[in-house]
């Protein structure tokens, strides 16, 4: 008992120019946790954007047909590879902006002459 009455007294002792406050969880804003959390912000920020720049070149790929069947020339691989991934992934926060990114490098690397055509 004497131990947690000990710890309680800690937290009321806790003061700040004489008015009494008892601590919280929460650190102040300084430069270094500024800086720190720009960083944190940014290292998040940077996996997206390659996330997405992968999806976006998977989307580019396309396997070409010897012979083409009825009006197909090509199987968009990268296409239903991209929409596997986007579906087993750990993280489902950008999972629709995932898919439609697959799907809008497919459409742009069907009807433009870009991507990579195995």
């Amino acid at each position: 008992m004497k131990r947690i009455s000990r710890q309680k007294l800690w937290f009321k002792k806790r003061t700040t120019r004489g008015r009494r406050r008892e601590v919280k969880g929460k650190t102040k804003l300084t430069r270094k946790n500024a800086v720190r959390e720009i960083y944190k912000n940014q290292r998040v920020y940077s996996h997206f954007f390659l996330k997405f720049t992968l999806f976006f070149v998977l989307g580019l790929i396309w396997i070409r047909l010897g012979v083409p069947l009825w009006y197909i020339n090509a199987l968009p691989v990268g296409l239903a590879i991209g929409l596997i991934v986007a579906c087993f992934e750990k993280f489902r926060i950008g999972r629709g902006i995932e898919i439609g990114i697959l799907i809008l490098a497919a459409i742009l690397s069907y009807f433009s002459p870009i991507g990579v055509v195995l």
